[in-house]
Order: structure tokens, then sequence, then C-alpha cells
């Protein structure tokens, strides 16, 4: 029986990751740079520090990261607050189920914490999580494993009786080292067979997250 289900958050429980793609691709276009689909795809679950590494290899250090960034946040901000954070299918059935069968809920991202805050009250889910964990409180971003092992330890479950929600190749490389099941939910980035390997599960979506747990757990 698991005690615990984490959560990555951009790309599993909210549509951010287009929404943010297609604004970063807009104001670096009026600057002169084409920022390909297949850049942001190998950045999906990184932290601030190894996405503005990326962009300095690939266009140089006169690259204006941080500038694009600032606009691009506050562009993304005024959306979510205009229209709300786009949810993803299955999410708030699958809270349902999980806090009907006492299962700790978890956020382990790589985004800011404050960031993860603000989006789960543009969804109404503030008070769904028992514990949240960002990605500017580890040192180490995925596919380093600390952000989940730091997970299980604050909640304090042995990792055997955590499972991980993930989306991205990062995470599941996170979740393969800290030795934690993982179930893949499908988005946009379509994952290499050698990493789907490392997952425990694959599902097309989150509304299919009760009817497994409760095949292989109960």
């Amino acid at each position: 029986m698991i005690k615990a289900v984490i959560f990555d958050m951009d790309g599993l429980m909210f549509d951010t990751e287009t929404l943010s793609k297609n604004l970063w691709q807009s104001i670096a276009q009026t600057r002169g740079y084409n920022l390909e689909d297949e850049l942001f795809y190998e950045l999906i679950g990184s932290d601030l520090e190894t996405t503005t590494r990326i962009f300095k290899e690939k266009f140089g250090n006169e690259f204006p990261y941080d500038e694009i960034r600032k606009e691009k946040n506050i562009k993304m901000k005024d959306e979510i607050n205009k229209n709300g954070v786009p949810v993803k299918y299955g999410l708030k059935e699958s809270l349902d189920f999980l806090k009907k069968n006492n299962i700790i809920k978890a956020v382990a991202s790589s985004s800011p914490k404050e960031t993860i805050e603000f989006y789960l009250q543009s969804a109404n889910l503030e008070d769904e999580f028992d514990f949240i964990i960002g990605g500017d409180e580890v040192k180490e971003s995925k596919p380093n494993s600390e952000i989940f092992t730091k997970c299980c330890n604050k909640i304090n479950i042995d990792k055997s009786e955590a499972l991980i929600l993930e989306d991205s190749i990062n995470g599941i490389l996170a979740a393969s080292k800290a030795d934690i099941d993982v179930v893949l939910i499908k988005d946009v980035v379509e994952i290499p067979d050698e990493i789907k390997k490392l997952s425990f599960k694959e599902l097309n979506h989150l509304g299919e997250l009760p009817n497994f747990i409760k095949n292989k757990y109960y």
C-alpha cells in the first residue's frame, strides 16, 4: 500500500508549459531570436540555473535571458490572473480519490515554491496538498534525485511507500535515481523508450490514476 503520491506540476497538473513556451517564443522573436520547440522540451523539469546555462550555451552570453524571463513571467501571471491556470484533465478527480483514501498528496516541482502556490491558488487547490517543495528549496535540480528524496524525508515515509507522477524525461530520471516508483503521464513531449522503461506504469492522463491505484494497491 502506498502512503503518498508526489505530483510534478508543470505539464502534469497544469498545462503551463505550452503557455510558457508560446510566450517565450513570442517575446524572443521581437528581439531577433528564434526559439524552437525542441529547446523547451529539453528544458522541461529543469531549474532556473540549468535553464539559464542552456540558453546561454545555445545563444551566447549576450542573450538577454533575465530580461525575457521577467517579461514572460509578467505576461504569464497576467494571463493566469485573467483566465485562470489551465488544469489538466483528471486532476481534481485524482485528488478527491486520494483524499477519500487517506493518501498523502505532495507537490515536488522544479518551479519556485512561490510559483507553485500561485498556480494552486489560481486553481482553488491551495488546501488540497499536504506538502509542497519547490526547485528553489533544493541544491540540485532534476534529473538529480534530491527533490524526491527530500520530499519523502519531510513527509516522513519510506521511499517504498511513495508513488511519483511525472511527465518529463528529467522527472523520470530523478525518480529512478531516487529508487521510487514513478508513473509516466503523457504530455507534449514524446518520451524515448529507454526512459519509458524506467517508469512503473504509463497512463494517458490523470483521469486513469484512481483505477490504476485501486487495481494495483487494493
